[in-house]
C-alpha cells in the first residue's frame, strides 16, 4: 500500500532529523538561543545604570509619525525598530504576562507591566504592539 502524505511527511521528518543538516540547524537554534540570552544580561546591566525613563521617552519619538509615514510611504507597516524589538523581546520573554481590565480586547492579546508601562501585544492578521502609561494608562505608542 502507497503511503499517504502525512505518512510521507513523517517519514522524510524522521530521515531529516538523523542528518547532519538536523544536527546543524539545532546547533544553530541552539546558538541563537544563547546570544539572546546575552543581550538579555546586557539589557539588565544597562537598566541598572541609566534612566529608563529616558529611553522610553527616546523609543517613543522615534517612533512617531514620522517614522510611521516613512513605513507607510515604502510600502509596509509600522514596526518597532531595533532597540524597541529588543526591549519587547525582553519584557515578554522575562515576564509573566498580566491581566488588565481596563486594557482588555476581543482579540487574543497578553499585558505585561514593566518599569511603570503597560505593553500589550494583540495578535490578529498582524501584531500590535500598545505601549501605556502605567500611572493614568494614556495611550503612549501604537506599533
Amino acid at each position: 500500500m502507497a503511503e499517504n502524505r502525512y505518512e510521507k511527511s513523517e517519514r522524510l521528518l524522521r530521515e531529516w532529523m538523523k542528518s547532519d543538516d538536523a544536527k546543524i540547524y539545532w546547533e544553530k537554534e541552539a546558538q541563537k538561543i544563547v546570544i539572546k540570552q546575552k543581550r538579555y544580561e546586557r539589557v539588565e546591566k544597562w537598566l541598572e545604570n541609566h534612566d529608563f525613563e529616558a529611553l522610553m521617552y527616546r523609543l517613543i519619538l522615534v517612533h512617531g509619525d514620522d517614522y510611521r509615514e516613512k513605513c507607510y510611504h515604502n510600502g509596509y507597516q509600522p514596526y518597532p525598530n531595533r532597540k524597541m524589538s529588543l526591549l519587547i523581546d525582553y519584557i515578554t520573554h522575562t515576564l509573566e504576562p498580566i491581566r488588565v481590565p481596563q486594557l482588555e480586547s476581543i482579540f487574543s492579546n497578553q499585558i505585561w507591566f514593566f518599569k511603570g508601562y503597560y505593553f500589550q501585544m494583540t495578535w490578529g492578521q498582524g501584531v500590535v504592539t500598545d505601549i501605556y502609561n502605567g500611572q493614568d494608562m494614556k495611550h503612549l505608542l501604537s506599533i
